[in-house]
């Protein structure tokens, strides 16, 4: 029976239990080839181990993670907030006092601007069905690929969607309450309020 080389660096680094390592101890001194095997591993550990190597200071340490911890105007983000304000409420104009019928089942038209394009905002139906149509127009030759809008309540999204490829959008459930768009571009995020005169 001989040592594997697996016995043999487990006897080297003294992880046999008590009696294994007497065993194996024993046997080295009557089997030439195992004392030799045993002895090689001894030097390879040895000399693996480096007494002059010693650990880096803390502040080595702390020069060294500072390397790779990125500039303070790598950090900063290209992406613009900006807030759109409504130009445009139909639910403020005069000429809502002299129409007829249910004002609550009449639409609202909206008008938001910001930055370089507008919001344009149809919202109808009841209590228990509005909708809102809408449409994002740039003001000048730039065009938008999609836009994602978000519908939120109390600051709270309800639903989102995607622009189809005339910048349109819809939203099927739209509630009560302090409503507000979010609308996401590239580099950009608009928030505009449509309480204002809100039903």
């Amino acid at each position: 029976m001989h040592l594997n080389t697996d016995v043999a660096l487990d006897f080297v680094e003294g992880r046999l239990d008590h009696g294994q390592q007497t065993f194996w101890k024993d046997h080295l001194h009557g089997c030439h080839d195992c004392a030799q095997n045993v002895r090689y591993w001894q030097k390879l550990q040895t000399g693996l181990q480096r007494t002059h190597l010693k650990s880096a200071s803390e502040a080595d340490l702390q020069r060294a993670v500072h390397v790779f911890e990125p500039r303070p105007e790598e950090v900063r983000s290209t992406l613009r907030s900006i807030m759109a304000a409504i130009v445009f409420d139909s639910f403020l104009q005069p000429a809502m006092a002299g129409v007829r019928g249910d004002a609550s089942m009449a639409a609202r038209q909206l008008v938001m601007r910001a930055d370089e394009f507008d919001i344009h905002i149809k919202i109808w139906g009841d209590v228990d069905g509005r909708q809102m149509l809408g449409q994002l127009l740039p003001r000048n030759d730039q065009t938008f690929r999609t836009a994602r809008f978000h519908l939120l309540r109390n600051g709270e999204k309800v639903e989102s969607t995607v622009t189809d490829d005339m910048g349109e959008f819809h939203f099927v459930d739209v509630p009560e309450g302090n409503l507000s768009l979010q609308i996401d571009l590239p580099n950009l995020t608009v928030i505009g309020s449509l309480s204002q005169g809100a039903h």
